[in-house]
């Protein structure tokens, strides 16, 4: 029993995280207004999103400036111009930009 309660634990903050697969991306923005953010729509949106979710239009969010953010925009990118299939979940905050979910990962399939 004590080994379900500490695997509950620790599995509780991801349950909250929002994840869809299959979904394909719809919007992608960027601006001069937003600095080196880029903002995700998928057409499928989450079930499950966390209470700092508060947008209704653009449901993930990163920055595009370093490193692992200019190879997340490439794979953004050439997902949304092939109109494929991609799997892609939040990180249950939202530090970059407020009402929108930080993104934690996005895989083309």
């Amino acid at each position: 029993m004590k080994k379900l309660v500490l695997v509950s634990l620790l599995l509780a903050p991801l349950a909250m995280a929002s994840s869809v697969n299959p979904t394909k991306i719809t919007k992608v923005l960027v601006g001069p207004d937003y600095g080196t953010k880029v903002f995700i729509t998928v057409s499928t949106k989450p079930s499950a999103v966390p209470a700092c979710q508060t947008g209704n239009i653009y449901d993930f969010v990163f920055d595009g400036a370093t490193d692992t953010g200019k190879l997340t925009l490439s794979v953004v990118l050439a997902a949304y111009t092939a109109k494929q299939d991609v799997w892609i979940g939040g990180k249950d905050s939202c530090q970059l930009y407020g009402g929108v979910e930080d993104l934690a990962h996005i895989v083309a399939l």
